[in-house]
């Protein structure tokens, strides 16, 4: 058995061994290539998600100036309810993205400066996610306010950054 292949999951053009059928007109539909925007779509849809938690976040701080009232915890709570989902969506992504460089496309992990952002962007999330999560067991620190609001800038322009970083990567 020497030479097997068993354990090599790069197949021709440097993609994993994912069978490729055929369309109907005859032509073959790279089932891999597909997959490989899988990634950059589910990133998009959470970075406008994320755009659109910073609006309301900013909501929230205008409206708790203006004094806050039952209109400033129904911005909250949409937010929070959102904000879940967007940190799990963008976590998902996150994790897609290294399996989709090494087994669809057959590229090294971790080996551009789109995943070293990458990470850094999550990371900046994450930490967000947690001052959140701070901010709503005691609502009345606002130094955590500040530093939530702060984290929350820096990964959305991060995040646009690795965006930008992204396109170099597409098939």
């Amino acid at each position: 058995m020497s030479g097997s292949r068993i354990l090599d999951f790069t197949g021709p053009r440097g993609n994993a061994g994912i069978s490729n059928p055929t369309t109907s007109d005859g032509g073959i539909f790279d089932l891999s290539r597909a997959l490989a925007f899988f990634h950059p779509a589910l990133q998009t849809s959470a970075l406008i998600l994320g755009l659109y938690l910073l609006v309301l976040g900013l909501r929230i701080r205008k409206s708790r100036r203006q004094g806050a009232g039952p209109h400033t915890a129904r911005l909250a709570a949409h937010h929070m309810r959102l904000a879940r989902c967007f940190t799990a969506c963008l976590t998902a992504g996150y994790l897609l993205g290294p399996l989709g460089m090494r087994f669809l496309l057959g590229e090294p992990v971790f080996a551009t400066a789109h995943s070293y952002f990458g990470t850094l962007s999550l990371s900046l999330y994450l930490g967000t996610a947690y001052l959140g999560r701070k901010l709503r067991l005691a609502p009345g620190r606002e130094d955590i306010r500040q530093i939530h609001a702060f984290c929350a800038f820096i990964a959305v322009f991060v995040s646009l950054l690795v965006a930008i970083l992204g396109f170099q990567l597409l098939p």
